[in-house]
């Protein structure tokens, strides 16, 4: 998971359910710096309007759609080009795009 992927949230939480996110609903990661190991994710209506940007815990979604965005791509839209401001999932680790990862054990993105 990364920049512009489409992502399911995977659990019901009433963090998510106060902005009107529910389990199985779709949205775009639009923010991927990983903080508190969450990713920015707006969800919208069918009609294209947004109803939520809200903060969702990598643990709480599954891949949907890749956007195939390569590492290069997306460090040339970053302020900077700084490679440690991006983050991604990839193979259950945190990783920015120099490759560190922020977890050591797999999909325990608290480790």
């Amino acid at each position: 998971m990364k920049w512009l992927d489409q992502v399911r949230v995977t659990v019901s939480k009433e963090k998510y359910e106060k902005e009107g996110v529910f389990k199985g609903a779709i949205g775009t990661i639009i923010f991927s710096e990983i903080r508190d190991n969450q990713f920015e994710v707006v969800f919208s209506n069918p009609d294209g309007r947004d109803y939520a940007e809200i903060e969702i815990n990598v643990a709480d979604l599954e891949l949907v759609k890749d956007n195939e965005l390569s590492d290069e791509s997306i460090l040339e839209d970053l302020p900077k080009h700084d490679p440690r401001w991006w983050c991604k999932v990839e193979d259950g680790y945190i990783l920015n795009l120099l490759g560190e990862r922020k977890n050591k054990i797999p999909y325990d993105y608290k480790s």
